[in-house]
């Protein structure tokens, strides 16, 4: 029985020792499972670009889109019939206040001024007669040779001679007046547009339209937003004006202006509210009819967490972006983005300034994947220096050796 049990404990002992190599050796079979192809391709960086997180003040804007109107536009007319002899511009021209634009024939108002003149020249020597005349009968009433009926004639008189005077003199004013009306001048400063009525045409007073002139510096930007930002308008408008921007399709450089109305009424249909921005427009940048971007600033964003828009990226979860590690591999860090900040992403939670994200590239990455920046690449390229040729000096394989002749 002794030399059965010794005999059993040999054979354990020497299949431990036959099993333990084996074991080993399938370990190492199955860590060499993968090609060499895989395994090159898994240790290979992914060249990447990468930015560092911001952190400065953030605007925080309305946008829309707006159309911009004349800050004034009037439409010139003749305040007096008849014929214009002389025009002193041409269409589209700027023009200023009270430079001349037409001349209706003046002679028939001239006329009539010198026939004003003479009735009131008539009647003011009436009303002195009639004033003798009453003191006269003043005296012969005091001295009871004329009865008081008399009187009061002479004194109805006199006071319907100085009334005719008053009559002449405001017919004077009215005849000289429209004698003015014939020479026509700008009322503002503007831009002319198309001539409606050239010369040697009889235009009627009042009615017909000669010219358009529009107010374009200053000018007017009138857009809507959406009624729901209306509290935040009242409430950041106390302050003083909130500044509008506005930006030309085509054209990089804003123009800035304050907003100068809110209307007073949010359209039930589009549930909208008109606003309206004034723009000094010194290089008539603005002209009216355009359509433009609009922004209206409503406060600024001390101290806000900035990352390029290109570098966050939507996912089951919600909003991500690829965080570079001191290691340089990466991770996915979830975050809260609130607003965009022209190509910029205010983001709120998940990250801190002086942190790396990935900005392109992100396709090929998963969580751990080692990085590269593509300016690292660029430098190892440069260091590497050119490629050698064969050994010894030759030529490598595939390549032929020519001689020179």
């Amino acid at each position: 029985m002794k030399n059965k049990s010794k005999d059993a404990g040999s054979f354990e002992t020497c299949l431990i020792k036959l099993l333990v190599p084996l074991c080993v050796l399938c370990l190492a079979l199955s860590g060499c499972g993968k090609t060499k192809k895989e395994v090159k391709k898994q240790n290979t960086p992914i060249p990447v670009e990468i930015v560092e997180v911001l952190l400065k003040d953030s605007p925080v804007f309305i946008d829309a889109i707006g159309n911009v109107a004349a800050f004034n536009t009037v439409d010139v007319k003749s305040r007096v019939t008849g014929e214009i002899i002389k025009t002193f511009f041409k269409a589209g021209d700027p023009l200023t206040a009270g430079e001349d634009l037409f001349t209706i024939d003046p002679e028939p108002f001239q006329a009539k001024v010198k026939e004003s003149e003479a009735k009131l020249k008539q009647s003011r020597v009436q009303y002195e007669q009639a004033k003798r005349e009453f003191l006269r009968f003043q005296t012969l009433y005091a001295e009871k040779a004329v009865s008081q009926e008399q009187l009061e004639t002479k004194e109805v008189d006199m006071n319907s001679k100085l009334y005719q005077g008053e009559l002449n003199q405001a017919e004077l004013e009215t005849a000289r007046l429209n004698l003015g009306y014939c020479f026509i001048k700008s009322p503002l400063d503007g831009e002319s547009g198309e001539r409606y009525i050239d010369v040697f045409n009889i235009v009627t007073a009042n009615q017909d339209k000669l010219v358009t002139i529009k107010q374009i510096r200053p000018i007017r930007v009138k857009f809507s937003v959406p009624g729901k930002f209306l509290k935040q308008i009242m409430k950041y408008n106390t302050n003083g004006p909130l500044e509008v921007q506005v930006l030309i399709l085509g054209n990089d450089k804003p123009e800035t202006g304050s907003l100068t109305l809110i209307d007073n009424y949010i359209n039930p249909k589009t549930g909208m509210i008109m606003l309206e921005g004034t723009f000094h427009n010194p290089e008539s940048r603005l002209w009216p009819g355009q359509f433009v971007e609009v922004r209206l600033k409503l406060t600024v964003t001390l101290d806000a967490v900035l990352v390029p828009q290109r570098a966050v990226n939507d996912g089951p979860q919600g909003q991500y972006v690829w965080a570079v590690n001191q290691d340089q591999t990466v991770a996915m860090r979830p975050i809260q983005a609130n607003r965009r900040d022209g190509n910029m992403q205010v983001v709120s939670e998940g990250l801190q300034a002086g942190e790396r994200v990935v900005t392109d590239g992100q396709l090929l990455l998963h969580p751990g994947a080692q990085i590269v920046t593509r300016e690292q690449l660029q430098k190892m390229k440069q260091s590497a220096g050119p490629e050698k040729p064969g050994k010894n000096g030759g030529p490598k394989r595939g390549e032929s050796r020519t001689q020179e002749p």
